[in-house]
């Protein structure tokens, strides 16, 4: 029997797959044309019947494979220049390889609420040193504009909070949740927002400070609260608080 902590999700066909490949197939009929912009994403939303979540990661699997460009401020465009070979293939790859990162972000609130809870009951003074050390690191890369390494960093931050919970089962749930963050959608969208809205950076620098403070202090109340806040800020902030999509 494979480990725990590598045992495969059960796979399916995400409603942000078949939203990407109805868009996809507006696009190749000509309802959407080279060039227009894409109804909102709220519009979509409503015509199809469907959450904002999936119509969000259907839109960032067309823009990794560069038939949907974003103009920051104005909105989603169907590119000028199309070449229609291959792309329902590599858009289904895309979505083969990820799970849906809105899904992920529930999950992960779930079992880092209790984590830290664990990790603040058994962690050693080295431990805290440690997950201290790590959350420096990864606020200087956050100031240098750095967002691909700063999200990287953000795993080993929540992996070594896990870390100091004791509790094997507890640490191989967190890794396997953390893999699933490194599928190609989740790191695109993550970084997409960063680069479009820098000044966020300082709303998850405030969470972090909060969550590393208490964590320093043993206080397993404060942080859990931060923790509960930071997976709350992420969901808004992919799914909710992106104004060039409204």
């Amino acid at each position: 029997m494979a480990p725990f902590g590598k045992m495969p999700f059960a796979k399916y066909k995400s409603k942000g797959a078949i939203i990407a490949e109805q868009i996809l197939k507006n696009i190749e009929s000509g309802e959407y044309p080279a060039g227009c912009r894409l109804p909102a994403e709220r519009t979509i939303s409503e015509q199809m019947g469907v959450s904002r979540p999936s119509v969000r990661e259907a839109v960032s699997a067309l823009q990794i494979i560069g038939i949907i460009e974003s103009r920051p401020g104005d909105g989603n465009y169907v590119a000028e220049l199309l070449d229609f070979g291959g792309l329902s293939y590599k858009l289904q790859n895309i979505f083969d390889e990820s799970d849906s990162p809105y899904e992920i972000l529930q999950a992960r609130r779930v079992f880092e609420t209790g984590a830290v809870r664990l990790a603040i009951e058994a962690a050693t003074d080295q431990d805290i040193q440690n997950i201290t050390a790590i959350w420096d690191e990864k606020f200087k890369l956050g100031r240098s504009g750095d967002y691909k390494a700063y999200t990287q960093m953000g795993n080993e931050l929540h992996l070594s909070i896990a870390r100091a919970s004791k509790n094997r089962i507890v640490i191989e749930v967190i890794e396997r949740l953390l893999d699933i963050t490194d599928q190609p959608l989740w790191p695109r969208m993550r970084e997409l927002f960063l680069e479009r809205n820098p000044s966020q950076v300082e709303r998850t620098f405030n969470v972090h400070s909060r969550l590393i403070k208490a964590v320093q202090e043993r206080n397993s109340y404060e942080a859990i609260l931060a923790v509960e806040e930071h997976f709350n800020l992420l969901i808004e902030q992919l799914y909710s608080q992106n104004p060039d999509h409204e």
